[in-house]
C-alpha cells in the first residue's frame, strides 16, 4: 500500500490555518492505481466558534468532544484504475484543481466558522435521528 500517514505537503493559509495534503493512493492490480488526494485543515474549536454554533453550551461541547479539537476539516478527491505511469501526474492535477477552485474559500477569514458550522448542522441532524 502506498498510503502515507504524514502529509506530503503543508501550506500556511492567509487566515493563519494550515492546509495539509495527503497522498492516500494505493495499488489495485497490475499497473493500476487508486489515486486519492486528501486535504485537511485542523480548526481549533475555541469558545468564540463554539458559542456561535448554538446557545446550548453542553451541545456545543458534546460536538467538540465527538469531532475532536482541533476539528479536522477534510476533503478528498479520487480516481480509479489510473495507469502507474500517470499516477503522480493525476495526483498533482487533482491537487492543483482543488486549490485553484477552493483557494478563496479556504483562505477566507470566515473559513473556520463556516466549515465548523456546516459540520455542526450535519452532526446535529444525525444526532436527532439517533435520539
Amino acid at each position: 500500500m502506498h498510503m502515507r500517514p504524514e502529509p506530503v505537503e503543508t501550506m500556511a493559509l492567509p487566515n493563519n490555518l494550515e492546509l495539509r495534503i495527503y497522498d492516500r493512493s494505493k495499488k489495485l492490480a497490475g499497473d493500476r492505481w487508486y489515486v486519492e488526494v486528501m486535504m485537511e485543515i485542523p480548526v481549533t474549536l475555541n469558545p468564540e466558534i463554539l458559542e456561535k454554533l448554538t446557545p446550548d453550551r453542553s451541545l456545543a461541547e458534546e460536538f467538540a468532544q465527538e469531532k475532536g479539537n482541533p476539528f479536522p476539516y477534510r476533503y478528498s478527491k479520487a480516481r480509479h484504475f489510473i495507469d502507474e505511469k500517470e499516477k503522480d501526474k493525476i495526483f498533482q492535477e487533482m491537487k492543483e484543481d482543488f486549490l485553484k477552485t477552493n483557494w478563496n474559500y479556504l483562505s477566507s477569514p470566515r473559513f473556520a466558522l463556516l466549515a465548523v458550522t456546516k459540520a455542526f448542522k450535519e452532526w446535529e441532524e444525525r444526532r436527532r435521528w439517533r435520539l
